[in-house]
């Protein structure tokens, strides 16, 4: 089976494209293909706890990020480096992912099956 890998390099909130982006990854995975998501640049606001986009009149995507375990999505990567340079710590994370580093993603990428960016 290909692993299909989903980037997020860009705040989800205020975008349609990030739900649609995302409904992709979990219509994947409900076809039981392997999804990999990654969260890297200003994309790892997008795992940061208590966030009230609706406060500003733009649609919530936390309930969409909790969903994603229940879509058996459970490979979710944040890029060290992207991180450290947003003073991002592992305690303001959201949901659960592993925390690589940059050449360990890539890696990761050039061994999946597809990659799909943002």
């Amino acid at each position: 089976m290909k692993t299909l890998v989903f980037v997020i390099d860009k705040p989800l909130h205020g975008n349609v494209r990030a739900q649609e982006f995302l409904d992709m990854a979990m219509m994947a995975a409900a076809f039981d293909q392997r999804v990999l998501i990654v969260f890297e640049g200003d994309g790892a606001y997008a795992l940061m706890k208590n966030q009230h986009a609706d406060v500003i009149g733009l649609k919530n995507m936390i309930p969409v990020l909790n969903a994603l375990a229940i879509y058996d999505i459970n490979d979710v990567l944040i890029e060290r480096e992207s991180m450290k340079s947003r003073a991002i710590s592992e305690d303001q994370l959201l949901i659960p992912a592993d925390i690589l580093s940059r050449c360990d993603i890539k890696s990761r990428m050039n061994a999946a099956g597809h990659v799909f960016s943002f």
